[in-house]
């Protein structure tokens, strides 16, 4: 795809860091630094992704979902990322939670000061980001093709 920027960046953010304005729903909102990002010539869009995520949920039973908050083009509450699937289990004390990687990317306004995400199980019960990682990837588009994806999703009715 014509205008889509080469180079992404990626941004790894822990829950020590994190504001947790909302544990009821576990909700956690994280600061980016400007400088965390290599460019600001690279587009005013951009696509973001979990690229890669680590968590410590051994008494949880279900799988856990990771989930985008704020996202104007979801039509919904939550924008799921990606989620943690059981893969194994040693009788019912221990479940170890594997990431598995959601294709699906969002757009949104480049270089973000900060991104909010909630954490819950499969039934939509909250589990609170507490330990563990996020890495989240920025690939950044030209105008040129936010205005095109816009023009081909753009339906005449009759």
């Amino acid at each position: 795809m014509s205008g889509v920027y080469p180079i992404a960046d990626y941004y790894t953010v822990f829950p020590a860091t994190a504001d947790i304005s909302n544990f009821g729903l576990a909700e956690s909102t994280f600061n980016i630094p400007q400088s965390a990002y290599l460019s600001n010539a690279k587009g005013q869009y951009c696509l973001i992704s979990l690229a890669d995520a680590s968590i410590d949920a051994e008494a949880v039973e279900l799988p856990i979902a990771i989930s985008l908050q704020g996202v104007n083009n979801n039509g919904g509450d939550d924008a799921v990322l990606g989620c943690f699937t059981i893969t194994a289990e040693q009788g019912n004390t221990r479940f170890h939670h594997t990431f598995l990687k959601n294709d699906v990317k969002y757009l949104i306004s480049a270089r973000p000061s900060q991104i909010r995400v909630r954490v819950f199980e499969e039934d939509k019960t909250p589990h609170p980001l507490t330990t563990g990682y996020l890495t989240f990837k920025f690939e950044y588009l030209s105008k040129e093709v936010v205005r095109a994806m816009n023009d081909e999703s753009e339906y005449n009715t009759f």
